[in-house]
């Protein structure tokens, strides 16, 4: 009974160990793929602004950047979304909203050759945006 009883505390302990195990090799995968990632999209990373007064709205800034292995586009609405790879440029993207439905969004070159327009268009709504990148 005692070698019993042993024997199963030795097998929690075990699982216990294989999960904190697991749990810090994700977490390190993903650590190690936000680095990549933010390699990859370090061209575009940062805040755009995106004056939409015209279309009776206001000035928004919308942050791009990398979090859990994904790239991400956040309004700081509390919605932030995920941005697929599309086409053959390596800096178009589709995004899914669920305000404004499908988006398309390209990063395009400026006349110095660096990455600070942003345009984003809502297939739904048949409109189309573009933002400027902010200095940091």
């Amino acid at each position: 009974m005692k070698i019993q009883k042993r024997n199963q505390k030795l097998q929690m302990f075990m699982c216990l160990i294989l999960a904190v195990f697991m749990v810090s090799s994700i977490s390190f995968a993903l650590g190690n793929q936000d680095e990549e990632l933010e390699k990859k999209y370090s061209a575009i990373l940062g805040e755009y602004e995106f004056d939409l007064i015209e279309f009776g709205d206001e000035v928004i800034i919308l942050k791009i950047h990398i979090d859990a292995g994904s790239l991400w586009a956040d309004s700081g609405d509390g919605a932030p979304v995920t941005l697929e790879p599309s086409g053959d440029e390596p800096y178009e993207f589709t995004a899914d909203d669920p305000d404004s439905g499908a988006l398309e969004i390209k990063f395009l070159k400026d006349d110095q050759g660096e990455y600070t327009i942003c345009t984003i268009a809502l297939l739904d709504m048949g409109v189309e945006v573009s933002g400027i990148k902010i200095k940091q």
